[in-house]
């Protein structure tokens, strides 16, 4: 009988190979150190890209273009003075030099004909945006309730150009213009 020496009992050349426990690791970690790089690199070129200040920027004027459009087709006949300051919150430049110019006209035209208008924004887009010169003009459709005392309500559909102009207090409408 010969003896088996304890260095043959391995397994055989058909058994699977052992798993290296540190190469495992090592590759685990150098993964791990790559993704963080890719990562890392991805974040510092988003936080630093000029693109996102622009959609941010974007979506503030649109907002502010669609509360514009709304405030400055919305009247009431029997309390005006409340929506005359709304328009003047919402411009800016010529616009609000017109409102406060013609105001006692525009209140007493209104009362005068008992003619109330409620608008609501049905869509808008931000048509061009200059972050640096402040300027940005967003296409605004605008339906508006007319409502005569003893007429049935009218809806008026129509589209807007408006351009608003950053301000301090944020951007507020300094033109508006019907787009045919």
């Amino acid at each position: 009988m010969t003896q088996l020496d304890e260095r043959d009992t391995g397994p055989g050349p058909d058994a699977a190979p052992r798993r290296d426990p540190v190469r495992l690791l090592t590759v685990l970690v150098a993964g791990a150190a790559l993704l963080a790089l890719v990562l890392g690199a991805l974040w510092a070129f988003t936080v630093t890209d000029d693109s996102l200040d622009l959609a941010r920027q974007r979506d503030v004027v649109l907002v502010d273009a669609r509360q514009a459009a709304i405030n400055l087709n919305t009247l009431d006949s029997t309390d005006v003075e409340p929506g005359l300051d709304l328009w003047e919150q919402s411009s800016t430049g010529g616009l609000l030099e017109e409102f406060r110019a013609n105001r006692a006209e525009y209140a007493g035209l209104v009362t005068e004909s008992g003619r109330s208008t409620a608008a609501s924004v049905t869509d808008a887009a931000v048509a061009e945006l200059d972050l640096r010169s402040g300027l940005a003009r967003v296409v605004v459709g605008v339906d508006v309730q007319v409502t005569v005392p003893g007429e049935d309500p009218v809806l008026l559909r129509q589209r807007l150009q408006i351009e608003m102009t950053r301000t301090e207090a944020g951007w507020k409408a300094s033109r508006a213009d019907v787009v045919r």
